[in-house]
């Protein structure tokens, strides 16, 4: 077979964030006939144009100097798909897409024929989530989860806190732009309750084979408030350790990165590390009546799935 010459992806995992995504990138990328990108969340079709300073983006509202790996313009984006082989499904995953008002009409201009894949979290739960993601790496909105009912603070004004929720809101556009079949949406619930259903229905709506079933006991990005603070700098995100053994050993760091028995040691004690803290019955019950209960309405409708459970 000849190696296929392709500049962009054919499919996308639009997001949303803290719902999954990082599981289904992960997933998706074991399957043989599956290409991801190696850059997780590239963001292309969302920032392109956007000027980096030293690795990072320039200074923004919407947080993305928190982005550094964030791929900005054309020729780099294309560069991603270089390693192309015989795959047939050849994707990205990046949550930005999801919320980021240009990235419909990015996405529509450079492939207008690309399926679309998007998995979606009660919106409370994703905003709690995305808290306890912000805290873990010490860079939580305010400390306290319940300023987020202050209309008009850094809560409301950042796209990924309370906006990114409003699911209706950002998805009307792709249904807009983009023909319905190519579109397929999930919800939380079906990665939870039946993870190898929702990963076979995401190998048929790409065309491959859905015999395939990848390994599913990794749990990946999980949000949570730090126990231990030393523990954390030891085997967290920011690894001293996995810095110094890829600053030592790099031959030794690649075969510890590709080791799927280390990669779930590490996880599990990184989860261990964690506490999630619920929230507040009064918090919930006014967040989902004072901010979301018209989007979660209309965003039903539009995608044809009873969420009656997410206004409980």
């Amino acid at each position: 077979m000849i190696k296929q010459i392709l500049e962009y992806p054919n499919f996308l995992v639009i997001g949303a964030g803290k719902s999954g995504t990082t599981s289904v990138y992960h997933y998706l990328k074991q399957h043989p006939e599956v290409f991801m990108s190696e850059v997780k969340e590239p963001n292309f079709f969302a920032l392109e144009g956007v000027t980096k300073i030293n690795g990072y983006t320039e200074s923004d509202p919407e947080g993305f100097n928190h982005y550094p790996w964030a791929v900005t313009n054309l020729i780099d984006y294309k560069s991603l798909f270089n390693n192309v082989g015989h795959q047939k499904a050849v994707g990205e995953s990046s949550t930005m897409y999801q919320y980021m008002e240009k990235a419909p009409a990015n996405i529509k201009k450079y492939i207008p024929n690309a399926k679309l894949i998007a998995i979606f979290r009660n919106p409370v739960d994703r905003l709690y989530s995305r808290y306890l993601h912000l805290a873990r790496e010490d860079r939580e909105p305010t400390k306290k989860f319940e300023d987020c009912l202050i209309k008009g603070n850094i809560w409301w004004q950042k796209n990924d806190l309370i906006q990114e929720g409003f699911y209706f809101t950002h998805m009307k556009r792709y249904f807009e732009d983009f023909d319905h079949d190519k579109i397929k949406i999930f919800l939380y619930e079906d990665l939870k309750d039946n993870p190898k259903k929702l990963i076979k229905e995401m190998y048929q709506f790409l065309e491959i084979d859905d015999s395939f079933e990848p390994d599913m006991t990794i749990r990946y990005n999980v949000s949570g408030k730090i126990k231990n603070r030393f523990f954390n700098q030891l085997i967290g995100q920011k690894s001293i350790l996995k810095n110094t053994v890829a600053t030592i050993s790099p031959f030794l760091f690649r075969i510890l990165k590709n080791s799927k028995q280390f990669k779930k040691s590490v996880t599990n004690l990184r989860v261990k590390n964690l506490s999630r803290p619920p929230i507040k019955e009064e918090t919930r019950r006014r967040l989902i009546n004072e901010v979301y209960r018209d989007e979660i309405l209309n965003f039903q409708k539009l995608i044809g799935r009873d969420l009656s459970t997410w206004l409980e």
